[in-house]
């Protein structure tokens, strides 16, 4: 097939005249391609956690006690988390990505979340998807279990409906071999998937710790789900094996973890830690990421999550999007 790449460069070759149509043409779809990358840009909410947790993170063992027993308790933050609206346009972006332990006890508050879609519609923003953690197990081993985290995702399948986001990412967690792993997370997801779309609602499983970092196992839970409702949030950076912390570090190849994922992928969380004098992120190519997506099809959005430490979360996450904007228009 003939695409616009192959046209252009056969076009390159000839000796054509250039004249002030042809440059205005190619100005004016340059903006164009500029304002539609504008709107693929999303804003995580995590980008803010210190803001809106302060520093009730730094024991995680602690934090997830008090998150699961009185989980206001954990906002220890100057932001309140439905502030994340105004953070969102005052960086000019329209969609946000919420994170589930960033307001973690308002599951179906109605009065809680009446008032972030009050806050949403003020500043002209609205939800994509909610990212869940803290939720269980999916691929327990223990059949009573896997039914409790799937139970635990629901209220969250209600709220991601109630704030109109198109999408609900969970984790591929589990015990035993990879096949065990396998097989039990892919009965839990297709429940979920099917729940899902009766709601309207993507699910997506990200690349987020254990196995569901190794591309090829993540590739085959799709294959092996096999549920049109579901795919991926891939996150450009989480390839690293044996979960968060192991000593010593073991990687899966990252442009070989996005080659296998892209087919799947139905959103990309755009990971910053620092960047250089030029704004470029000093340890991610943006652009020639973006290329594999936007080779197979991919029109989703990009998810700008600045978890950076020198820079603060708004000019980390400013320049995270500056970049991804940049990096969009390049990948073409």
């Amino acid at each position: 097939m003939i695409t616009r790449r192959h046209l252009l460069k056969a076009m390159a070759a000839l000796p054509i005249a250039i004249n002030s149509t042809n440059i205005l043409a190619h100005d004016n779809e340059k903006q164009n391609s500029k304002k539609a990358f504008n709107d693929r840009i999303s804003l995580s909410q995590w980008s803010f956690h210190q803001s809106i947790l302060g520093d009730s993170k730094k024991d995680y063992e602690k934090f997830k006690k008090i998150l699961h027993e009185s989980p206001d308790d954990v906002l220890q933050g100057r932001l309140d988390p439905r502030d994340i609206a105004k953070v969102s346009k005052q960086l000019g972006v329209k969609t946000i990505d919420l994170v589930n332990v960033l307001f973690f006890g308002h599951a179906m508050d109605k009065p809680w979340l009446n008032e972030f879609k009050t806050r949403a519609n003020d500043n002209e923003v609205g939800f994509q998807v909610i990212m869940c953690d803290e939720t269980g197990s999916l691929g327990a081993s223990d059949p009573v279990e896997r039914k409790k985290s799937i139970d635990a995702h629901l209220p969250w399948l209600d709220t991601a409906a109630f704030l109109d986001c198109k999408q609900l990412r969970v984790n591929a967690y589990g015990d035993g071999t990879y096949l065990q792993q396998l097989n039990h997370c892919a009965e839990s997801l297709y429940i979920l998937a099917s729940r899902a779309q009766s709601m309207g609602i993507e699910l997506l499983v990200e690349n987020h710790g254990f196995s569901s970092n190794n591309g090829a196992w993540l590739a085959m839970l799709m294959e092996n789900t096999n549920h049109k409702n579901l795919g991926v949030f891939t996150d450009l950076d989480n390839f690293f094996m044996g979960g968060w912390g192991h000593k010593p570090e073991r990687r899966y190849d990252r442009l070989q973890g996005l080659l296998d994922l892209a087919p799947y992928t139905k959103g990309v969380s755009v990971k910053a830690h620092d960047f250089d004098e030029n704004g470029q992120e000093t340890t991610l190519d943006y652009a020639t990421y973006f290329r594999i997506f936007e080779e197979r099809g991919f029109c989703g959005f990009y998810s700008a999550e600045f978890e950076g430490s020198r820079l603060s979360e708004f000019e980390g996450s400013k320049a995270t999007i500056a970049y991804t904007r940049k990096s969009l228009i390049e990948s073409r």
